[in-house]
């Protein structure tokens, strides 16, 4: 072709300008991979015949073609210059956010010369997107009592929904992973906003992340953690597949604002009862007098009835006895979560025998014997109250106090 541009030049004596010089693409030998190394690839995948752009210095589209396609071509002829080809997995432009379809692509400038033909080779495409996937511990999950979601945006007005349904105690949760466009370089955010019942209520907690960028799989997880004062507080936890760290964002949990009556809470106390156990000379919960253990043994049981299932059972400790309230905040907190407690709490255990443990759950009778309780709380004169919070699978709940009088 050279030769053949300069033979005309000379027999018209002029020259052609470099500028509409041309020389060839040639895609003889290309090759379109993707790069596995990230385990980035959704339960449907990508489209095998990947589509093929080249754009000019301008960003003018000069060539679409799919790969196949372009093989056929075999090689188109360009004006001498600047340009840039990208591949990818889709003919389309990438989605604002779409649950699993992950799409690749890569993009690579090279320069065409006047006469001369120019080879690509292999392209590797990596995942364009960001992944998202949604968990949630089993404390997390515990606290559950109705239907939630989590909604994650990183373009304004293009969120994807991950959904919590909640029946009749029974969880599932959307485990899709979704993918999101990267709409503003390094500077891409995030935005994370869960909104559910727990514990009855209506509540909404939000994170913002910055730093989004292709190839990440952003793995979000929703964790049930307890303060100093045992005050259950959540946290988000979101592991970054590509640098391998897991980056703690403290949440705020808030209560929606709602306009009369929730018209979701439930009604009632759902049967919830915890009453003295057949045999015990008690008759009042709010006097119960511990004897002298040199005098008279303490015979003190209690039936806890729960018809649908235990969901959580807290006990808040208060008492007119300042050594004695400091005696248990010692443990980190004067409240117990006996599904879950601290495992700093386990002195209030040899005090105060309270079952406790995972095997609580979905329980619908149990009966607990505070017998040894007798000699240790003996020493703490004064009212020692045990406020009882049960609430069951169905988010009804009942607060019974429990008063141990030390004369």
């Amino acid at each position: 072709m050279s030769a053949a541009m300069t033979l005309l030049a000379s027999c018209q004596k002029s020259e052609v300008p470099y500028s509409e010089a041309k020389g060839t693409l040639s895609f003889s030998g290309l090759e379109i991979g993707y790069d596995t190394e990230l385990e980035t690839k959704g339960s449907i995948p990508s489209p095998g015949n990947y589509a093929i752009f080249v754009f000019d210095e301008a960003g003018e589209q000069v060539y679409k073609a799919s790969y196949s396609k372009s093989q056929e071509d075999n090689g188109i002829s360009l004006l001498a210059g600047n340009y840039t080809i990208e591949a990818r997995s889709t003919e389309e432009a990438v989605p604002a956010s779409v649950f699993e379809v992950p799409i690749y692509g890569v993009k690579q400038t090279f320069s065409i010369e006047a006469g001369q033909t120019t080879n690509i080779g292999a392209l590797t495409c990596t995942l364009l997107q960001c992944k998202v996937t949604v968990d949630y511990d089993n404390a997390f999950l515990n606290e559950v009592t109705g239907d939630c979601q989590t909604d994650v945006t990183v373009t304004t007005g293009s969120p994807l929904t991950y959904k919590l349904s909640y029946n009749e105690g029974v969880i599932s949760y959307d485990k899709s992973a979704g993918y999101f466009a990267i709409n503003n370089g390094s500077n891409t955010t995030m935005t994370i906003v869960f909104k559910g019942k727990i514990n009855g209520k209506s509540q909404k907690m939000t994170a913002s992340l910055t730093g989004i960028q292709p190839k990440q799989w952003r793995q979000i997880t929703f964790y049930k953690k307890s303060d100093q004062q045992g005050n259950a507080t959540f946290q988000i936890g979101i592991n970054s597949f590509v640098d391998d760290e897991e980056l703690v964002v403290p949440l705020t949990a808030e209560y929606e604002a709602v306009s009369g009556e929730d018209p979701d809470a439930p009604k009632g106390d759902g049967g919830i009862t915890l009453t003295f156990s057949q045999g015990c000379s008690y008759t009042d919960l709010n006097n119960i007098e511990v004897p002298n253990p040199d005098v008279e043994a303490m015979n003190l049981s209690f039936d806890v009835t729960v018809p649908n299932g235990i969901k959580k059972f807290v006990v808040d400790i208060t008492s007119d006895n300042q050594s004695f309230m400091s005696s248990v905040a010692l443990t980190g907190s004067t409240q117990l979560d006996l599904i879950n407690p601290l495992a700093s709490q386990s002195l209030i255990f040899d005090i105060v025998p309270f079952p406790h443990g995972q095997d609580l759950l979905g329980k619908t009778a149990l009966t607990f014997n505070l017998n040894a309780a007798q000699e240790p709380i003996y020493i703490f004169k004064g009212s020692h109250t045990f406020t009882m919070t049960i609430t069951d699978q169905k988010g009804c709940k009942n607060s019974i106090p429990v008063v141990l009088v030390v004369k």
